[in-house]
């Protein structure tokens, strides 16, 4: 059920604190899921004001920059913001406030300073929490960091994850129960889905194969090229794929110490196993092109054991399109992906993603089956109007 007419009525205005993708330096899940949300409030004729932390001092901050790390860029930022946030709240009296909130010690102490500056003013909140490791953010704080943490998350009214399996990551919160809302994520792209219908796999063109998500080490973009290498050196299939997004460090890295290395070693390797022919890396996809991409490719490939994974988009956009995802079954992926619509493979193992590959080139009945299970499960659980609906029910 979508807002009803009451609802539509009572939201007139909405003050959304956020990262677009709107000259941002890094473009990710969750500033696409804010771009969602404030395109479908346009939509909608909800007025919003727009704080938007994704635009850094330095842009060049992004390209080498390691994930959930400190940055002084990053504190001088939210410096900055927070005198564009105090007259945001004055400039528009008794508007409600919508903030994605942070899992890193430079944005908490941002959100603790936004959400106390907006109860000040007396606005209600609604924090949105994506990724899935706020629990272990907690518990690796001192004890007074954590009492602000308390303190201020319960000024808020509601807290939104991505799914039932960060829920309890709030447990420290006396109500959570009753504070924390599961509301999974929409597609960010618009897509007309009378015109995408379940693939067919033709065993006499390319099997399309496509990695899009920013090229962190325990995202698996190494397990899928060495997957990639198996398929064509050792199987002889004719695989063509993409790889698209940037290469970032992550703090449990261990087998490159800058992105820079690994972006070498990764190029290094296609030319080394005769794979140039068979590879396209970009460091973004977007509008048209991403849809070419999705459109054209048959499998979807995220093996993620990331720290910080929650939801990723990417796989939601796979189900849109139709391609068979190839994920691991982590944290809130299995919310996603079920044995009718992907495949689980452990992580760290090449063998097992060109396995499931190979089966489905195999049993190309069973892979349209899979692209149609995807599809539906989409419509029915992943929309932008539901997801957009639940979240205006908070306020």
């Amino acid at each position: 059920m979508g807002v009803d007419k009451r609802n539509r009525e009572m939201i007139k205005k909405l003050i959304a604190v956020g990262c677009t993708t709107q000259n941002n330096t890094l473009v990710n899940g969750q500033s696409m899921m804010f771009q969602l949300f404030a395109d479908q409030l346009k939509e909608k004729n909800i007025e919003t004001v727009i704080v938007d932390f994704g635009k850094s001092l330095d842009s060049k901050s992004s390209d080498t920059r390691v994930s959930s790390k400190f940055s002084y860029t990053k504190l001088l930022d939210n410096f900055l913001l927070i005198f564009q946030f105090l007259f945001v709240l004055i400039s528009n009296p008794g508007i409600p406030v919508y903030i994605t909130t942070s899992q890193s010690k430079v944005g908490f102490f941002r959100d603790y300073i936004f959400i106390n500056l907006s109860k000040l003013f007396g606005r209600k909140v609604v924090a949105h929490q994506f990724g899935s490791n706020y629990d272990q953010f907690y518990n690796s704080q001192s004890n007074s960091i954590k009492q602000k943490m308390v303190a201020v998350l319960e000024k808020t009214e509601k807290i939104i994850v991505e799914g039932d399996f960060t829920k309890n990551h709030f447990s420290f919160l006396a109500d959570y129960k009753q504070k924390v809302v599961s509301i999974p994520n929409g597609l960010p792209e618009k897509i007309n889905s009378k015109n995408i219908y379940p693939k067919i796999l033709d065993i006499n063109q390319p099997i399309r194969l496509i990695y899009l998500s920013n090229l962190i080490e325990t995202k698996g973009y190494w397990d899928v090229l060495k997957a990639v290498d198996l398929l064509v050196n050792r199987d002889h299939r004719n695989i063509q794929v993409i790889f698209s997004g940037k290469f970032l460090g992550g703090l449990d890295d261990t087998l490159f110490s800058t992105p820079e290395e690994a972006r070498k070693e990764f190029f290094n390797f296609i030319k080394k196993n005769n794979l140039t022919e068979r590879i396209q890396y970009f460091e973004g996809l977007f509008g048209e092109e991403k849809k070419k991409a999705f459109t054209n490719s048959n499998f979807f490939l995220l093996p993620s054991y990331y720290v910080n994974e929650g939801q990723p988009v990417s796989i939601v956009e796979a189900l849109a399109y139709g391609c068979v995802p190839i994920v691991t079954n982590y944290r809130l992926i299995p919310d996603m992906v079920n044995d009718k619509n992907g495949f689980f493979v452990p992580a760290k193992s090449p063998e097992s993603i060109a396995e499931f590959i190979n089966k489905m080139i195999d049993n190309p009945t069973n892979y349209n089956q899979h692209s149609k299970s995807g599809i539906d499960f989409y419509l029915e659980n992943f929309t932008a109007e539901k997801f957009i609906d639940k979240v205006l029910k908070l306020f």
